[in-house]
């Protein structure tokens, strides 16, 4: 598959909380539960109720490439 992206963005992990990935992004952690909310976060999904939520941080960086590649054509 032929990448036209200048550039690659280094995943540190696969999953982070919501505090991990409010440092990493810089988006308040008010904001993302409202994305998740609105089905704007992909978070992994929980075997338990209990369980911390997760985002996904994989298929965020899959969706932001996609979007970039759409819009840069």
């Amino acid at each position: 598959m032929n990448n036209p992206l200048s550039f690659q963005v280094v995943v540190p992990v696969p999953f982070m909380t919501y505090q991990e990935y409010s440092k990493y992004s810089g988006i308040t952690v008010r904001t993302l539960k409202n994305w998740q909310q609105q089905g704007l976060l992909i978070i992994k999904k929980k075997d338990k109720p209990r369980e911390t939520p997760l985002v996904n941080v994989i298929a965020m960086q899959e969706l932001a490439t996609r979007e970039a590649l759409s819009y840069l054509g």
